[in-house]
């Protein structure tokens, strides 16, 4: 399938920028009825407390209390963003309203078109063709939209309210959905998230381009099926990844993964032994799963790049910290041995009985007889010269561990990124307390595995920095 791209080659800043600020917004194809996304859309509006939102229905005179107009074109004031959720063949005299009316940004949630084939193909050309004439942009079909909490703008799904510096492109719908909420309720706040769907207008890079250099954005996470323009996502990733980390799940690295794509969202995937090799060149942190997104996610958001491979592991358990030190050495991570000096401080401070203070430290019994172990061994290792990083295996949980951690941590939270494993209760305990430290900035994991492989990506990702600035 052939697209064509009609759009410029580059975006800046200053064109993007306003899609995500909208002074007014006209919902197309409201809805007061439940089970209908014009319905979601409009709760989702009226609960982030969106001000100049305009129903736009012409079977409805009001929705939801407020008026309801039969088209666009009579909105009797400047309307920046316009979002169409109507069936496939009511998009096109959609847009074509937009177009005279003079919007800025439309949205198109609806699908069926790019994705289904040629003939799909060509309405997104006519689409496209017709926005520009009016002076427009488009963002999908077939996506979510634009999720931009400090302007009140919502996704369907609930992420609430609260902004943060992590920002969001997904060719993936659901994928910015979800994870917004997701990472939302472990307190990870994010600036804007965009899904761009079959990208007939923006596509994934110019979005890439704008957080770039978002000064709000401070870390950005991305999913992606393919690039329109495999060059020029290139020089981008690794421009933005010198100044801020970017964390990618690529989707379609297999041939059925591929052909799924193309019916997803009409994109092309390219070689997955190619993309592997743009991701390392340009320093982009590739994730394997959405549950990698949210480990790393949680490890980048809060805790600082380290200065070598080199991590000291705390375990209460002694089996889970001879198998967490497999994890590591696996990732290409090391586990050296302390310090004469740390040993010998260690030995002061450690019990007599039962464990082993050489790394990793092994706390045996006492770490539940004597919790506050956790927080002695901690300090004394954020001062070890050959430690560049922690990762502790908790056997307790809850409001006690995050104490005795951040009192480990002192002064020196911050110096060296730190990764917890909680062993203690059950699933959804362990749940809570990952939230409770996150929200203290505190990187937290359910197992040693995935607490090692953020860390092996903080680590890989600082080698790529500290190799460009080398280079300089």
């Amino acid at each position: 399938m052939s697209r064509d791209k009609e759009t410029v080659v580059g975006t800046t800043f200053t064109e993007l920028d306003p899609i995500f600020h909208p002074r007014s917004a006209a919902l197309i194809g409201a809805s007061g009825k439940p089970g209908k996304i014009g319905r979601v859309l409009m709760d989702r509006f009226l609960d982030m407390g969106f001000r100049d939102l305009y129903p736009v229905n012409p079977s409805e005179r009001e929705i939801l209390g407020i008026k309801a107009y039969p088209s666009v074109k009579d909105i009797p004031a400047p309307v920046d963003l316009a979002l169409i959720v109507t069936p496939t063949n009511a998009v096109l005299p959609a847009v074509k309203d937009c177009a005279e009316k003079g919007v800025r940004a439309i949205v198109i949630t609806s699908s069926g078109f790019g994705e289904t084939g040629e003939k799909g193909l060509e309405l997104e050309r006519e689409m496209v063709r017709i926005a520009r004439l009016g002076g427009c942009r488009i963002i999908g079909p077939n996506c979510v939209g634009i999720y931009s909490p400090s302007s009140r703008l919502p996704f369907p799904l609930d992420a609430g309210k609260e902004s943060g510096k992590v920002g969001v492109v997904s060719q993936s719908g659901f994928f910015a959905d979800y994870l917004t909420l997701a990472a939302s309720r472990n307190g990870i706040g994010f600036s804007k998230a965009v899904s761009c769907g079959n990208e007939a207008d923006l596509d994934a890079s110019d979005f890439l381009g704008y957080l770039g250099e978002d000064p709000e954005t401070e870390l950005i996470v991305a999913y992606m099926e393919g690039a329109r323009d495999g060059r020029r996502f290139h020089a981008l990733a690794r421009e933005i990844s010198m100044r801020k980390p970017v964390i990618l799940l690529k989707g379609g690295t297999t041939q059925e993964g591929a052909q799924a794509a193309a019916s997803h969202t009409g994109s092309l995937a390219g070689s997955g032994a190619i993309w592997e090799g743009v991701l390392r060149q340009t320093g982009i942190v590739s994730a394997k799963s959405f549950e990698e997104v949210l480990d790393c996610l949680y490890a980048f958001s809060c805790q600082p790049l380290p200065k070598g491979r080199r991590v000291g592991i705390v375990s209460g358990p002694g089996g889970i910290g001879v198998c967490t030190t497999d994890a590591c050495l696996g990732l290409g991570l090391e586990v050296p041995p302390f310090s004469p000096q740390t040993l010998a401080r260690l030995r002061r401070a450690m019990p007599v009985v039962g464990g082993s203070i050489r790394n990793p430290l092994d706390l045996s019994l006492a770490s539940l007889v004597n919790p506050q172990v956790y927080a002695d061994a901690i300090s004394i290792l954020l001062e070890e010269e050959n430690i560049d990083m922690l990762l502790v295996v908790a056997v307790i949980g809850g409001e006690q561990l995050r104490d005795i951690l951040l009192k480990g941590l002192g002064d020196g939270g911050g110096k060296k990124p730190v990764a917890v494993t909680i062993m203690a209760g059950g699933p959804q305990s362990v749940a809570g307390d990952i939230a409770l430290l996150l929200k203290s900035s505190i990187a937290a994991y359910p197992d040693g595995a995935r607490a090692a492989r953020a860390l092996a990506r903080l680590s890989e990702f600082a080698e790529f920095k500290r190799g460009f600035q080398g280079n300089q």
